[in-house]
């Protein structure tokens, strides 16, 4: 058996679902051929910078126009039609792609590359077996297009989305989660992991994703929570962002806060952090979300802009598996959660809940099921 995964670079929640997919199923079955492919790269560098570059521009330069623009796509609007032929365009492209790997089966975690396959397929290009990922936690009506045989959804409630308002055959709708690596819901040792990355596994945590928050936002929100809280300990990650690591290695000098923060660049055990923190300070992407439930991690939102991550947002809400926060008193609103054990209890039991276990392996399940019915 041959499966392709076909991603894109617009974040890296995409890219982190295909690898945690890949990983799982060269597990489970070494005998399977399995391929990860950016489609959007492989299509072409002026495609791929186009598409993911206006995409990010968008998103974080002018959110609000990313988000009327993700709401009037979500119906069948001019709009609607105008991106849903344009990403078709370079349907053809994708073809070699296909033709050299001849997959049994596409693994899709993308909504574009899902509708450039639905267009090869109605052409009678390609026969592929073709399973599509959401990932994230409310739907949207550029995923659905004819031609699908599956469509992978991150929570329950979003099938009735599909089935009442997009249309979608129910039978082809498998409630699975959002795939991540097994390592976020394995067995571990608190005390363990404190002691060797010198932290207090007595004193309340909290954990800072830094890299997705500006520079200066970052700065005087650590700032604020640091001051008022003398009886917490942070971990915060910077990512890739040099710049940032910079700034706040000279403000935690500065503070006086080194004992009680640990600051950390680009890290491949971020799920040693989620495991041992009380409450994580992020931007809701899909996957870090689901990372986050898996650990049984409330979250704190510190800004989600308009479109996918709002939804997320207003997911996690509803659910009583988050707070958002406010600018101005963020810091209060995380001291007083943290001071409230009931609470912060009770939403990590609704993130233990809403966790799907299992979502690779279940996925590659699904892809065997599909192809043996072929």
């Amino acid at each position: 058996m041959k499966i392709l995964i076909l991603t894109a670079s617009t974040g890296g929640g995409h890219k982190r679902a295909a690898a945690a997919l890949e990983a799982k199923i060269n597990d489970l079955s070494p005998e399977t051929e399995v391929k990860v492919v950016d489609a959007m790269k492989a299509i072409g560098k002026i495609y791929d910078k186009t598409v993911c570059g206006g995409y990010h521009f968008m998103a974080t330069k002018i959110p609000k126009v990313y988000g009327k623009c993700y709401k009037i796509t979500d119906r069948k609007t001019v709009m609607y039609k105008a991106v849903m032929r344009s990403n078709t365009l370079m349907s053809d492209r994708l073809l070699d792609t296909i033709e050299k790997f001849l997959p049994d089966l596409v693994i899709i975690c993308h909504p574009f590359v899902t509708t450039m396959i639905s267009k090869l397929r109605r052409q009678g290009k390609t026969n592929v077996k073709t399973i599509s990922l959401v990932t994230d936690y409310d739907a949207h009506r550029t995923y659905i297009v004819p031609n699908i045989d599956a469509y992978v959804l991150a929570e329950p409630q979003m099938a009735e989305k599909l089935k009442e308002s997009y249309g979608v055959d129910g039978s082809i709708i498998h409630t699975l989660g959002i795939p991540i690596f097994d390592r976020f819901t394995q067995p571990f040792d608190k005390n363990e992991i404190c002691k060797r990355e010198g932290l207090d596994p007595n004193v309340p945590t909290v954990l800072l994703m830094a890299g997705s928050f500006g520079v200066t936002g970052v700065l005087s929100f650590y700032k604020s929570l640091a001051q008022k809280s003398k009886n917490m300990q942070f971990i915060v990650i910077t990512g890739r962002n040099i710049k940032l690591f910079a700034h706040l290695e000279k403000l935690i000098d500065e503070m006086g806060t080194q004992d009680n923060t640990k600051l950390l660049y680009f890290v491949k055990n971020v799920e040693d952090y989620m495991h041992i923190s009380d409450l994580i300070v992020t931007k809701p992407g899909g996957l870090t979300v689901t990372e986050s439930l898996a650990c049984s991690l409330p979250l704190a939102i510190y800004s989600a802009f308009p479109g996918q991550e709002r939804d997320n947002a207003d997911f996690l809400l509803k659910e009583n598996a988050a707070v958002m926060l406010d600018k101005k008193n963020g810091a209060d609103q995380i001291i007083e959660l943290l001071n409230n054990s009931k609470k912060l209890d009770d939403m990590k039991a609704q993130c233990k809940k809403l966790h799907i276990p299992d979502s690779a392996e279940n996925i590659f399940r699904l892809a065997q099921e599909i192809c043996k019915n072929n």
